[in-house]
């Protein structure tokens, strides 16, 4: 009965955590329990559980006496949470290429050619694939990091960044950025073990994804200057 329990739950902490990254839940607009009990047909007590993990990885708001909500949007907030990935991610990449060995290496090189092989979506939705190799990409550059409270950290910057990147690929695919080009620039860095270009490819396309992001919010309005995106 426990697996099974622990089985559902899981399953259940999987769709809200694939709808909420493709955007079935506006940013900052409330979840509450009667809704997701229905939608997910499942118990107030799984739908808790899996609102706790989301709330670890950033994706969801718990305000006291006013339950939970799917994380606002901003400016400000994008800027942050730049800056932290930016400096968090490039550490673990320059401990991951100092320690990685053999195993790590070919793990990245299939991860490369994986990405390059996956299309990617006009819109992410829980049924895309790439999000899934795009992101596993990304934690195989980490895994050769000795630390795991570091990756760990980068991981949840990046995965508080999903709501975002919900927003960006539209900005990623519009004929101004080879996406393919960017994630093999810094895998043949790595692979060739050279910390200081891999970590500044690294910076330059978390940048670049931000700042596309940036004008595209601006100017289709659902960024506003230091302001959040709320429910209605």
């Amino acid at each position: 009965m426990a697996s099974t329990t622990a089985t559902r739950g899981e399953e259940v902490y999987q769709r809200m955590r694939s709808d909420i990254v493709a955007g079935e839940f506006r940013p900052g607009s409330k979840l509450r329990f009667a809704m997701l009990t229905g939608r997910y047909e499942s118990s107030a007590s799984v739908i808790r559980e899996g609102l706790a993990r989301l709330v670890e990885q950033g994706l969801v708001l718990s305000e006291p006496q006013q339950g939970y909500r799917v994380a606002p949007v901003s400016i400000r907030d994008l800027k942050d949470l730049t800056l932290a990935r930016c400096a968090v991610e490039s550490q673990a990449l320059r401990l991951s290429l100092e320690h990685g060995d053999l195993a790590w290496e070919s793990s990245l090189v299939a991860a490369i050619h994986a990405l390059e092989r996956t299309p990617v979506g006009s819109r992410p939705s829980s049924g895309d694939p790439w999000p899934v190799v795009h992101r596993r990409f990304h934690e195989i550059l980490l895994e050769g990091c000795p630390s795991q409270r570091l990756i760990n950290t980068a991981l949840g910057l990046r995965d508080a960044g999903e709501l975002y990147r919900r927003w960006s690929v539209p900005a990623d695919d519009n004929g101004n950025r080879d996406l393919n080009q960017e994630h093999r620039a810094i895998a043949d860095a790595a692979i060739n073990r050279d910390a200081e270009s891999a970590c500044s490819l690294l910076e330059e396309h978390l940048n670049l994804t931000a700042r596309l992001l940036l004008e595209r919010g601006l100017q289709e309005g659902f960024l506003e200057d230091s302001e959040l995106i709320e429910s209605a």
